[in-house]
């Protein structure tokens, strides 16, 4: 290769690098002096992105504080041999997942001031949840159930299909495996 130095240009001739070659990539201004953008000439630009905050339609905005109804969910799991895990910031509305060796739960446990005495209650006062819900019930293969807690009425255990809601009547025999 031919080393050729044209003057007027804004590149030096290439000297001898450490290894003994006369060829380098690198460029060498000539005169290192500031650009228009109030960079030198010769380093690399860089450029500061704003964080940008994704979130998914049902994540969360602040932390979420301890629930105890999470943790008479997590108990009654442990009753029948499930493994409860409680996921602390969702992205999906799921408090627990519960797993055993031959299946596994999603659930989501609602606290309610107001009874929830059927399905058809609880799809109209959590539409967003029960609706997400229920488009991932044909998506993953684990069960989905939703349990709800209201002081008039107590617990209810609710399981969710791709088409709706239905009141788990065998509640508890259905956990077990």
């Amino acid at each position: 290769m031919e080393n050729v130095l044209i003057e007027g240009k804004d590149v030096a001739e290439p000297d001898p690098i450490g290894s003994g070659a006369m060829y380098s990539n690198r460029i060498i201004p000539r005169d290192a002096g500031l650009t228009i953008d109030g960079n030198v000439a010769g380093e690399p630009t860089v450029i500061v992105h704003e964080p940008v905050e994704v979130r998914t339609p049902h994540q969360r905005k602040v932390r979420t504080r301890c629930n105890p109804l999470v943790y008479e969910a997590m108990a009654l799991l442990r009753d029948y041999h499930f493994l409860p895990v409680r996921l602390s910031e969702p992205a999906i509305p799921v408090n627990l997942i519960g797993i055993s060796k031959s299946s596994s739960l999603l659930i989501y446990v609602v606290r309610s001031r107001k009874p929830v005495p059927d399905a058809a209650t609880l799809r109209r006062r959590y539409p967003e949840n029960v609706r997400y819900l229920c488009g991932l019930a044909d998506k993953v293969q684990y069960r989905i159930m939703i349990w709800v807690y209201s002081p008039q009425c107590g617990w209810r255990y609710y399981l969710v299909y791709p088409g709706g809601l239905r009141k788990d009547l065998d509640f508890p025999k259905s956990l077990k495996p």
